[in-house]
């Protein structure tokens, strides 16, 4: 009896040539020599965009051609990854060389945001199993925003993001204050339900954001702040509790975990999502928790 040869699995390279300050390629570069040393496959994938990125990706792990792949960018072209891992139901090592403009899941889980130590923590091969989320069939890998403030960012362009960095979030949203109104929500599952009006809400799969810690101790589950309107003297407050990680402590926030959540408007309100840093769909939503889903390379 003759069998085939065994396909050898390859080694995906994957990244956004904007994304950060633009120096993903000269990064992918120094990747492909590191892996090729070590005999590895090297491919990459080119698209144009990110619907195309995630059929490409979902294909190639069906079949079954990869062994890792790294990932090179911030929170938005990880998700991309996270999105095909999703829909392809498939578990394939991600590593991450961060080349973002925030990196908010890179320094949540201590990747380096150097390249060559990111490059090497990959090498080393370290890994373990993380939570992300999932919102209509996106992933969630760091945060989903909504409300004003998300419609704000949807506004926010790439290169604005490159030159002012998270600052200009914040200039944009003190330009807009007041202008913006509160959308009444319903939030529900099997055993809950909340109906509320919402100025922003955030839902992280961690205690970080923007690359800062800005939650305690937490429970198991998606994050979930809300606000219900803002004013300009409640910005230091928010601030305040956001940078020493004590968000929850400020009474004039609704906050609570959750595994599973259904969001929609009450009235025909059309409310933008973001989530990683880059728009998303529209409520209504259904929102999930993916315990331990996508293994990453970490020290």
């Amino acid at each position: 009896m003759t069998g085939g040869k065994k396909m050898e699995k390859k080694t995906l390279l994957f990244f956004n040539s904007n994304a950060g300050d633009g120096q993903a390629q000269q990064i992918a570069v120094e990747m492909q020599q590191k892996l090729e040393q070590k005999g590895a496959q090297i491919i990459e994938l080119n698209t144009k965009t990110r619907a195309e990125a995630i059929v490409g990706l979902q294909e190639m792990l069906r079949q079954k051609q990869l062994a890792k792949i790294v990932c090179i960018g911030g929170d938005g072209t990880l998700n991309i990854v996270a999105t095909a891992l999703v829909h392809a139901h498939a578990q394939v090592p991600v590593g991450l060389i961060p080349a973002g403009t925030v990196n908010n899941f890179a320094q949540k889980w201590q990747i380096p945001l150097e390249p060559r130590a990111a490059i090497d923590l990959i090498l080393r091969g370290n890994q373990r199993r993380v939570d992300i989320g999932e919102c209509n069939g996106t992933a969630i890998v760091s945060s989903l925003l909504f409300g004003s403030l998300a419609e704000l960012s949807n506004d926010v362009q790439q290169r604005q993001k490159q030159k002012f960095g998270l600052a200009v979030y914040g200039w944009s949203a003190l330009k807009h204050l007041g202008k913006r109104q509160s959308a009444e929500l319903l939030f529900f599952n099997q055993t809950f339900s909340l109906r509320a009006k919402v100025w922003v809400c955030l839902m992280t799969t961690s205690n970080y954001v923007g690359g800062y810690q800005y939650l305690g101790k937490t429970s198991a589950g998606l994050h979930v702040t809300m606000l219900n309107n803002m004013k300009i003297n409640k910005l230091l407050n928010y601030g305040f509790f956001a940078l020493t990680g004590n968000l929850r402590r400020s009474s004039t926030l609704t906050s609570f975990d959750i595994k599973e959540v259904i969001i929609k408007p009450v009235a025909k309100q059309a409310v933008s999502v973001r989530i990683d840093g880059d728009e998303g769909p529209q409520l209504p939503a259904k929102i999930s928790w993916l315990p331990h889903f996508m293994t990453i390379y970490v020290k």
